[in-house]
């Protein structure tokens, strides 16, 4: 039989068999035409000349005479407005490509028509789409599997759809996907129902995944913990988020004194501390100590504040300087929250005049301290003693001694009673390591989690602000780097985070033999190396 047959402004003669299918064709003419178009030839539709669409699922004979006149609607053309009326999905079987970071996809649903959708394709990139009507589901005469359409790329990347016929009716759709990195094809079905004209979908099954699943917790014996360097007890007993361990004083260490210019100083609230977290000129920082004082004038004459001096019992036993003190005034009933006076000010008192003052005794402490802390450094003692002195115009020098406590001797740091309260999800790992330098005590955690309807872990640290799901794709991403490599202990370079305290490193341990990942071990360590922590966490099960 023979053909004409339009595309664009090519026209050609075409002889075809009568009975072969109209599919058949499809091919004959994307042959013919290939060498005149820039992308890839596929006939999507073939249309008589009046307009009428010929189903590729005819017989040539049954469809057409001798010198039809047929217009081609090639792939490009036709997808792009077809695939916009796609709009229900019934299902999206995807495979992960990891060497190109993508998924190759197989969508099938109807489109607003009415028709069964199928394409192949990327999140950004569609590479095939079949339609078909109720009719063409029921149009196929053999029994069995039916392919329906195919892409590959030569690279190892593939998508098979398959018709599944019985009774003369298509009642499953079968999908075939590999990628480069998937060791075998993800197979999967979709059980399609035909009610009258209208077309439903069924069961979904996954006849044969692509990567071994962790459907169990993995048997490996990881390592126990190992340590190097020195470490801050753990307070149970103390919520991290709500204290530092400090202020430990209570009324009975209250001063009140009466200076030689009858003046009277009574302390109204326990003295606080404050290690700063900002960096002084000297490369330093701040520990400050805040007292405030009810002081009246029992003198019958005026008398003015005019200096104020302090100093501190260290470890040995000996008094020593503060780097400076200050007079100021609270601004609210907020703890720690001063106004602070850092110029020569005077503070006169009329007779028998009562007023609030607040005095700030400061020494800086050589280091750096990454947290603001409401304690004391620990080169000062815990329980640490403190000489005021209130100099005044006629001459005289009132000495007040204040006491400072802290509750614990190491600064109270976060544990896993203490976070887990303050994480809805179970943790499931937790690791930790202190930078005694900088005050301050890194972490590592990961809890259980769900994304997209399925389980993950959900890694986090004290290195970075990101979480990092923990998928089986993911699993599944660092075996087929690893082997890539020939690494069995993988790094996982987008894991690894530092800060200006702390590295964390985080490694994959993966069985070549099974495909799997058994731990995932984490190296945290301080910023020096000094400290150091190498735990491993066996990987447990992710399916349902």
């Amino acid at each position: 039989m023979r053909l004409k047959v339009a595309w664009k402004d090519f026209k050609f003669v075409i002889p075809t068999g009568k009975s072969n299918k109209i599919s058949d064709l499809f091919k004959e003419i994307a042959n013919k035409f290939a060498a005149y178009s820039t992308e890839e030839f596929i006939v999507s539709e073939l249309k008589t000349s009046d307009g009428f669409v010929i189903s590729p699922h005819y017989l040539v004979e049954d469809a057409l005479l001798e010198n039809d006149i047929l217009l081609v609607v090639d792939f490009e053309s036709w997808k792009n407005e077809q695939f916009k009326l796609c709009t229900k999905s019934f299902v999206l079987f995807a495979l992960e490509n990891f060497q190109d970071d993508n998924k190759l996809r197989v969508n099938i649903g109807l489109n607003t028509l009415n028709k069964l959708f199928v394409s192949i394709g990327l999140y950004n990139k569609l590479y095939r789409l079949e339609l078909f009507d109720s009719a063409d589901l029921k149009a196929f005469h053999k029994e069995g599997e039916h392919p329906v359409t195919h892409w590959e790329d030569g690279k190892g990347n593939d998508a098979k759809v398959i018709f599944v016929v019985q009774g003369g009716i298509v009642t499953k759709v079968k999908t075939e996907i590999s990628t480069v990195s998937s060791p075998k094809p993800l197979i999967q079905t979709i059980d399609i129902k035909l009610n009258g004209t209208k077309i439903e979908a069924g069961e979904i099954k996954t006849i044969q995944e692509a990567y071994e699943p962790y459907d169990s917790d993995s048997s490996v014996v990881v390592p126990e913990e190992v340590r190097e360097g020195k470490s801050y007890q753990d307070y149970d007993q103390y919520d991290y988020y709500t204290t530092d361990g400090g202020n430990g004083s209570d009324a009975s260490h209250h001063a009140v004194v009466i200076g030689p210019s009858d003046i009277r100083f009574e302390q109204v609230d326990i003295t606080r501390s404050e290690m700063s977290n900002y960096a002084t000129s000297n490369g330093g920082f701040m520990n400050s100590f805040f007292t405030d004082f009810q002081i009246t004038n029992n003198n019958a004459d005026r008398v003015t504040l005019s200096k104020i001096t302090a100093e501190y019992q260290d470890k040995q036993g000996k008094w020593v300087p503060f780097t400076n003190a200050l007079f100021g005034t609270k601004r609210s009933n907020q703890i720690n929250d001063y106004s602070w006076r850092t110029d020569n000010i005077l503070i006169p008192l009329e007779s028998r005049d009562t007023i609030k003052l607040s005095t700030n005794t400061r020494v800086e402490i050589k280091g750096v301290n990454s947290e603001r802390l409401q304690r004391s450094h620990h080169s000062l003692p815990n329980e640490l003693h403190i000489k005021i002195y209130i100099h005044d115009d006629k001459q005289n020098v009132t000495t007040i001694p204040v006491f400072y406590k802290n509750k614990t001797e190491d600064p109270v740091t976060m544990t896993l009673k203490t976070r887990q309260a303050r994480v809805e999800k179970p943790i499931i790992f937790f690791q930790t390591v202190d930078n005694l330098e900088t005050n301050v005590r890194g972490w590592v955690q990961i809890v259980t989690d769900k994304s997209d309807g399925k389980n993950i872990f959900n890694f986090t640290s004290i290195c970075s602000n990101s979480s990092h799901y923990i998928s089986q794709a993911a699993l599944h991403s660092f075996v087929y780097d690893a082997k890539k490599e020939n690494q069995k202990k993988y790094k996982i370079k987008n894991y690894c985070a530092s800060n200006s305290d702390f590295q964390l490193e985080v490694f994959a341990n993966v069985n070549f033999e099974t495909s799997k990942v058994d731990s995932l071990c984490f190296e945290l360590s301080d910023k020096k190396g000094i400290s150091k922590s190498v735990k491993y966490f066996p990987i447990k099960k992710l399916t349902e």
